[in-house]
């Protein structure tokens, strides 16, 4: 079975709307609490909670898709597919993302009116990685009800594939 896990973004908790959104459709998401910690406390933490595992979709928002996309960059062994939601790719732990899955095994989705994280840099990284970026009518927070409805079909398009 595969492990799904949610890293939420500097601002927000564990279970904030989006692991509300996405645990009512997968009850099996987990969510470490990351509050307070910078990227290199959280990275220990989440590598502390994926070792030993394989076949792990990650879901990151904003500076928690930043820590999935490091993790994955260390660790890709262990993980499946990530879905980056306006992951804070933008900064310099950013740059040393130095390895993505397969297109088909990743899904990034960003606001075009993202106040917080440039739209541009998300799309840059994503040409980086030949990956798709999909772009919707909303801010970071990604909030809106057709938002919240790609993030469900991003996540079912990754997590269930079995390659």
């Amino acid at each position: 079975m595969s492990q799904l896990f949610f890293f939420h973004g500097l601002e927000s908790g564990p279970h904030g709307s989006k692991y509300h959104l996405m645990k009512a459709v997968h009850p099996e998401l987990q969510a470490p609490d990351f509050q307070g910690m910078d990227l290199a406390q959280r990275l220990a933490v989440a590598e502390q909670e994926t070792r030993g595992l394989s076949g792990v979709t990650l879901v990151g928002s904003s500076f928690g898709g930043l820590l999935a996309a490091r993790l994955y960059s260390l660790y890709p062994e262990r993980f499946k597919s990530l879905l980056l939601l306006a992951p804070a790719v933008h900064t310099e732990a950013g740059d040393r993302v130095s390895e993505m899955p397969p297109a088909s095994r990743v899904r990034v989705i960003h606001g075009n009116a993202d106040e917080v994280v440039p739209h541009d840099k998300v799309a840059d990284f994503c040409k980086r990685f030949g990956i798709q970026l999909i772009t919707v009518a909303d801010s970071h927070r990604l909030a809106a009800e057709g938002s919240q409805d790609m993030i469900l079909s991003a996540l079912s398009d990754i997590y269930s594939t079995r390659n």
